[in-house]
């Protein structure tokens, strides 16, 4: 039933997978139609709520982009459909059981219904699609958006995938009713993150800008440029738009180019205020390294220096032992010059006798000298100074008499 909720990890029920199975069954293998996805840089969760929105040029691109969003990135979507295909006998009952959302085009309740509902399922961590233009393009040209991709994305808390794509318009299109054979699909994927200082129209001229960037991206690279196709843009034979596309053109296209203006010059400051805070980055990493390289530098001269230190203190330890051993060495051979210098002159002296007992000899010989006839006995026990002493006072005429 309409508005059931479904658990974005049980995967997208088997309705769902019959549609998209059967179109991209019919598309590839009975006109070989080829696909190329270039997926975003980060690719979101699986259980991260997604605003899918695309460029709306074909009746079955929507089923393109719901197979390349679960193929790639594992989210399977609910789109947004108009009331009027819940009528429709077969399609209806399928586009139910696959999860779909019913949305009126007209103002009112059911349009408010239709957003309650899709604000409910991202809540619970699932993911819609939503065509913001309304409807498919009769002139190749992206028609001006409307904001509710981006209301729901910000009451949800959402982030918003933009999937921009060429070349599904060789089929089912307003210019190309029978699909071309060999046709090729060409699609990117942007992941654009609501910023706190964005409204609804802020966000929605940034999700148009990144559209119409990318367009023009994938047409300037798409592997069969053919400009005299019908279906190249802009088409060279338009198709009549839609009332959708007229009122869209009437009610948005001044505020869309607004929009779309500020959020270029949004864009372009928040990517000089990224590029300057890249240089800061590099900046600030590359004095970190120098700082690094300057502390190693300075550990390695400290190494160095001390390796050098202890290898100077280790060389004058042993300077300073070598200088003792050669001072012991010289007072050693001065002390023993000295003794034979010392032993040299003391055989000079006069009357050195060799003989060591040569002194006491003399003393001897001296204590023996007999008496002088003079003399009276008791004069030996004079000491030697009196002994000399009265020689000289009774030798008064240089002679050595007696008185």
């Amino acid at each position: 039933m309409p508005g059931a909720i479904r658990s974005p990890g049980s995967g997208p029920p088997g309705a769902w997978r019959l549609a998209v199975a059967v179109v991209l069954g019919v598309l590839r293998g009975v006109f070989r139609w080829r696909l190329r996805v270039r997926r975003p840089e980060v690719v979101p969760p699986r259980d991260r709520p997604l605003v899918v929105v695309f460029n709306h040029t074909s009746n079955v691109d929507a089923f393109l982009v719901a197979y390349t969003v679960w193929r790639g990135l594992r989210h399977w979507v609910q789109p947004l459909v108009k009331t009027e295909l819940f009528d429709t006998p077969v399609v209806g009952k399928l586009a139910r059981r696959a999860g779909a959302i019913p949305v009126a085009r007209t103002e009112g309740s059911g349009r408010e219904a239709a957003y309650g509902d899709a604000v409910a399922r991202l809540q619970a961590g699932g993911t819609v699609l939503i065509a913001p233009e309304g409807t498919t393009t009769h002139d190749g040209s992206l028609l001006p958006l409307r904001h509710g991709a981006a209301r729901l994305a910000l009451e949800a808390g959402a982030d918003v995938l933009v999937v921009t794509h060429f070349g599904a318009q060789r089929g089912f299109s307003p210019v190309v009713t029978i699909p071309e054979r060999g046709a090729t699909v060409t699609m990117t994927m942007d992941v654009l993150i609501p910023r706190s200082d964005e409204d609804p129209s802020a966000l929605t001229g940034r999700i148009a800008a990144t559209m119409m960037d990318r367009s023009e991206e994938l047409k300037g690279t798409y592997p069969d440029p053919d400009p005299d196709a019908p279906w190249w843009p802009p088409y060279s034979s338009p198709a009549s738009p839609t009332a959708t596309a007229r009122e869209n053109l009437e009610r948005y296209r001044q505020s869309m180019a607004e929009a779309v203006a500020h959020a270029r010059e949004r864009m372009a400051q928040i990517a000089e205020e990224h590029e300057i805070e890249q240089r800061a980055t590099q900046a600030r990493q590359r004095a970190t390294e120098a700082r690094e390289r300057a502390r190693t530098t300075a550990e390695d001269l400290a190494a160095r220096s001390r390796a050098r230190a202890e290898n100077l203190g280790e060389q004058a330890r042993d300077r300073m032992e070598g200088l003792g051993e050669q001072a012991r060495d010289r007072m050693e051979d001065l002390a023993s010059h000295a003794r034979e210098t010392a032993s040299h002159l003391s055989d000079r002296l006069p009357g050195h006798d060799t003989d060591p007992n040569a002194a006491g000899t003399e003393v001897d010989d001296l204590d023996r000298t007999e008496p002088d006839p003079g003399t009276t006995a008791t004069d030996d026990h004079h000491t030697d100074g009196q002994r000399v002493r009265a020689v000289d006072d009774g030798d008064t005429d240089g002679t050595n008499g007696t008185t």
